[in-house]
This record gives structure tokens, sequence and C-alpha cells, in this order.
């Protein structure tokens, strides 16, 4: 299986039926070499799937910013939101050193659309994505070093 047919197979079985229900359109598709790109937008969000070398990615943004995030990201961000003592992330204990499969986001993203679509709008996003970046920074240390 290509890389496109892979990136559609996954598209189809995972989100083409939450970003249909959700009045998404595709605004931009690019398949090239070893990478394939879908974009989609809403009147109040940003998503895009990627293939990139067979890892299928999926990453949302605010309509006010071009920072895209990914569903893991996402997930440990709502996770922490619901915890009331942080505790220091270990690789392999922490939600930032764990992948969700692509059914697992596809759940996520449709279970959290409410919750998304807050953290994204015009009022919020700009403290969201500061809150994103700082998680993300700490799984980067997590991860590499």
């Amino acid at each position: 299986m290509g890389i496109k047919e892979y990136l559609d197979n996954s598209l189809d079985k995972y989100y083409i039926g939450i970003l249909n229900k959700n009045g998404f359109e595709l605004t931009e598709s690019d398949i090239a070499g070893i990478g394939g790109i879908y974009r989609f937008k809403n009147s109040w969000l940003n998503f895009e799937i990627v293939n990139d070398r067979g890892i299928i990615e999926t990453r949302i943004s605010s309509l006010f910013s071009e920072n895209f995030y990914d569903l893991d990201l996402i997930n440990a961000y709502l996770n922490r939101r619901e915890k009331t003592e942080m505790e220091k992330p270990k690789f392999g204990k922490s939600d930032l050193s764990k992948r969700l499969s692509l059914e697992q986001e596809s759940e996520l993203f449709e279970n959290s659309l409410t919750e998304i679509k807050t953290m994204f709008n015009e009022l919020n996003y700009k403290q969201t994505e500061s809150d994103l970046n700082k998680i993300g920074n700490e799984r980067a240390k997590l991860l590499f070093g």
C-alpha cells in the first residue's frame, strides 16, 4: 500500500465521518514522494492529517494561528486539566511518552470537540498555545534528554 492509499484509508476509517458531521471542508491536499497531507477547515478549527514516511499524525490549530498541535499533546493537555496535582514526568509512565493509536485519537477528537472548540477560540487560543508549548517542551526533554 502506497503513501496516498494508507493516508486515504486512515482518513476514511477514523476521521471522515467526524469531519463531515462537523462541517469541515478539504482546503488542501498534497501527496509527494514519501509524504502526504490533507488539510481541512470549518468555521472554528483547522485540522490536518499527515502521512510522513508511513507514520500518520493528526494535528489541529486555531483559525487565528499558524501553529498546529498533535492530538497526543492535546490529550496530555486535557488530562492535566483534569488532574489537581502534577507529578514529575517519567519516561514510559508519563502521558507525554505515550502515543495514541489513530482509533484513540479519533475518539479523543470526537469526544472533546466542544472543549477543543473553546480551547482554540479567539479568546482562548493564545493561552492554550502557551500551555501546549510548555507541555511540548516537557515532552521533548523527556524523550530526548
